[in-house]
């Protein structure tokens, strides 16, 4: 593109002009389309969007899409390369900036370099300055120190007032801006409402057109409702016509059939009543050979009241033995959630591990399903295994032993630390420590006696403050000497010069600090101590009782053996006592057949007579089936001649109710396409609407938060120029502006600066009247 003298060189030969056209991609979905017609005489014409436009407002919008087309970092023709290659580090900055960065970082980049370079203008002004004062105080070395005092206070409270002026000016400035974007909100937001507003008028007309065109098809939809609804009637009397005929063909079938049925119960009670008449006539011959059964029936009364009384004393055996059971599960109950609250402690210590370092938790769970795999025991992270006796003294254990140490495994096997190291750092990618126990044994840590230190209140070791396993407390006392770290009170507090100086400690703990006494090595071996104050136990605060743990378990055993024996005695008396209501049942029977055989004549002798009785009636209440099938068939005959003259007028007014459900179904079908036209444009505008109401809602609020704003601002600028002096409309002096800007550009930054200089100032012991004068 750069190898043509003038543009009308692009045009094809034999041609009058040429047309270029490109299309650039639009940031809101409609694309800009953007046409150069070149003439012969070097003239061109631009077209935006079709529309004839002037080379500023390409320009304008190029520059909007971010479009550099004269920067190398964006667009590169062929013949520019070389010029590529020749930019410096500094001009590929710049140009890659405004390509690739938002438009503000570009400038922003020149701002810094004009600060950076009014800084070292400050910097050389302020070198100067130092040189010039240097060589004042050579010139006023004579002076009195009074003197000198005098003029840097004056110079502190100068400054002190200074910085307040750049104060308010600071506080305007940030109140202007404020007030600005305030001003720029309301102001898009009115534009977005005015917009709103003109885009929701011909949606409402629509809307109204489309109301009334539903409310139109609903009165047709109702005449036809109302017209179907009296067919509708008409063939339901006709129906309920048919239906009341055939109820009566249904009742005369019935009756006929219910006739055959009872006929055929009855012949079938009669033969029922032969055959029983014929067993009670028998068993009344068999009880007449029977002889005096009371004595019999005697003895099975007495045999039952003895098995009855023990009976009752089973019962009372086992509601006994029920009630000793129920209180042992009550007792186990209240134990297992003991131990249940037991168990928590130690989710709530998995819990912070998982927050402190995920990887020691995951290893820790797969360490409980793999523990097989090693040969000796391998211990859970240090903070897992410590119990305390106390957890109010955690702290101690917290501040003392490091946080690498706290979530490390402990082994006390060198190939199970190698191997448990191999598996979770390299297979798993766990990021874990472990450490191993050393070879002596617990025993060779021993503490000296406490009684030596209880003059100064220490009670413990650090040793003495918790539990853990054999283990990790050979590696405890190994590495951080809990066995030979004393724990003091108030006490001990109170006399921290006098432990420092004769106990012949390195460290030791009060209640709320820990003090750590080195001793030199040399000459007169000079002691320096360090103190710092305890933090808050985070990982050791939940705590369990192990003696209490124990004994929970020695009693869950102890309920759990006694359950078992109650539960035997149950058992035995439930044996017992089936075995009493199987004889129970079998001296019931015995009884009740005696009574039976007791009272068989003369009951034997009623029963046959009923039966003979019953016999007879049954006899009497034959029906005669041909007769009454003959009357049903004749009834029958005259209610199907009825019923066929109704079901021509029902076919009638059927196809009638047919023709207008057509109709109204067409309707309902229009109805339902102008409603959902009507729906359509209802939720177009109920965005809109929503839109529009919270935007109307938003605007006054925006204008009275301006509107304070701007009070504010001017109120700040006011008070700005009354502090330096000037009259609204002037020019801060020069040498204000200059002082400004050696100050901080924030209000934090100037309040810290006054208090520090006032501060100063305040320092100065006040000046003799006639040494100010002389100066």
């Amino acid at each position: 593109m750069g190898r043509a003298t003038s543009v009308g060189d692009f045009i094809k030969h034999g041609r009058e002009s040429a047309l270029i056209e490109v299309e650039l991609s639009g940031t809101k979905g409609r694309n800009y389309v953007i046409q150069r017609k070149i003439q012969k005489n070097n003239q061109s014409s631009w077209l935006l969007n079709g529309q004839a436009s002037s080379l500023k407002n390409v320009e304008e919008l190029t520059r909007k899409l971010n479009i550099q087309v004269g920067n190398l970092c964006q667009f590169l023709p062929q013949e520019k390369v070389a010029d590529f290659v020749k930019m410096s580090p500094q001009e590929l900055l710049e140009n890659t900036e405004k390509a690739v960065g938002p438009p503000e970082m570009f400038e922003q980049h020149q701002r810094l370099k004009a600060s950076r370079t009014a800084a070292k203008e400050l910097e050389i002004s302020y070198q100067n300055l130092s040189e010039h004062l240097n060589s004042e105080k050579q010139k006023n070395a004579r002076m009195q120190q009074e003197v000198e005092c005098f003029y840097e206070k004056e110079n502190h409270l100068q400054k002190v007032t200074a910085l307040k002026q750049k104060r308010g000016f600071l506080e305007y400035e940030a109140c202007r801006q404020d007030f600005i974007q305030a001003n720029e909100r309301k102001q898009a937001l009115k534009k977005r409402l005015h917009e709103a507003e003109a885009l929701n008028k011909p949606r409402q007309r629509k809307l109204d057109k489309a109301c009334d065109e539903v409310k139109a098809i609903e009165i047709k939809i109702t005449n036809k409702t109302a017209e179907l609804r009296q067919l509708g009637e008409k063939a339901s009397r006709q129906m309920k016509s048919l239906e009341a005929l055939r109820d009566k063909v249904d009742a005369a079938e019935d009756e006929l059939k219910e006739k055959k049925v009872t006929e055929q119960q009855r012949r079938s009670r009669v033969h029922m009543y032969h055959q029983q008449l014929e067993g009670l006539r028998n068993q009344l011959r068999e009880a007449e050979n029977l002889d005096n059964l009371q004595q019999e029936l005697a003895e099975t009364c007495q045999k039952m009241s003895a098995v009855n009384s023990s009976l009752g004393q089973m019962q009372q055996k086992k509601d006994l033995a029920r009630e000793r059971k129920n209180q042992i599960i009550s007792d186990m109950t209240a134990i297992e959630s003991e131990l249940g609250q037991a168990q928590n402690v130690r989710n709530q210590r998995l819990t912070k591990l998982r927050q402190m370092n995920k990887d020691a938790h995951d290893a820790t769970l797969w360490l409980e399903q793999n523990r097989a795999r090693f040969k000796k025991p391998i211990y859970e992270p240090i903070m897992m295994t410590i119990n305390m006796h106390n957890r109010d003294t955690a702290k101690y254990i917290e501040d003392h032993i490091s946080y690498q140490d706290m979530v490390a495994f402990v082994c006390e096997d060198p190939d199970d630390m190698e191997l448990i190291a191999k598996t979770l750092r390299d297979e798993q990618d766990l990021r874990i420590n472990v450490v191993k126990v050393p070879q002596e044994p617990l025993s060779s840590y021993n503490s000296p006696p406490i009684q030596q230190l209880r003059r100064w209140g220490f009670q413990k070791y650090l040793r003495d403050l918790f539990d853990a396993p054999e283990g990790v407390m050979r590696y405890l006392c190994a590495q951080y000497r809990v066995h030979l770290i004393p724990v003091g009170d108030s006490t001990t507090r109170n006399a921290v010069d006098a432990v420092i100086r004769q106990a012949g400690l390195q460290c030791f703990y009060t209640e709320n600090h820990k003090y750590t006494i080195k001793r030199s090595k040399y000459g007169s071996r000079e002691t320096i101590s360090s103190s710092k104050e305890l933090k808050e136990a985070r990982m050791l605060a939940m705590t369990t009782d192990v003696a209490h743990l124990q004994e929970l378990g020695a009693n869950m055993l102890r309920f759990g053996e006694a359950k078992a024996y109650v539960q035997s005695e149950i058992d035995a008396i439930q044996r017992e006592e089936q075995s009493l209501q199987a004889q129970m049942e079998s001296l019931r029977k015995k009884k009740k057949d005696l009574l039976q055989l007791k009272g068989a004549k003369s009951s034997l002798t009623e029963k046959i007579r009923m039966k003979e009785e019953n016999i007879v009636r049954l006899e009497q209440e034959a029906i005669d089936l041909e007769a009454a099938e003959a009357r049903a068939i004749s009834k029958i005959r005259e209610v199907k001649l009825l019923k066929l003259g109704f079901l021509q007028t029902f076919l009638t007014a059927t196809k009638e109710v047919c023709e207008v459900s057509r109709s109204r179904v067409c309707l309902c079908l229009c109805q339902a396409q102008a409603n959902l036209t009507k729906h359509k444009v209802e939720n177009e505008m109920s965005k809109t609407s929503t839109q529009l109401a919270e935007m109307q809602q938003e605007l006054p609020d925006l204008a009275r938060q301006a509107s304070q704003l701007k009070d504010k601002v001017q109120s700040y600028l006011a008070q700005a120029r009354e502090n330096v002096g000037i009259a609204a409309g002037e020019e801060l002096p020069n040498h204000l502006v200059q002082t400004f800007l050696a100050f901080p550009d924030t209000v934090d930054g100037l309040d810290a600066l006054i208090h520090d200089e006032q501060a100063r100032a305040d320092c100065y012991l006040q000046v003799d009247k006639n040494v100010r004068e002389r100066v």
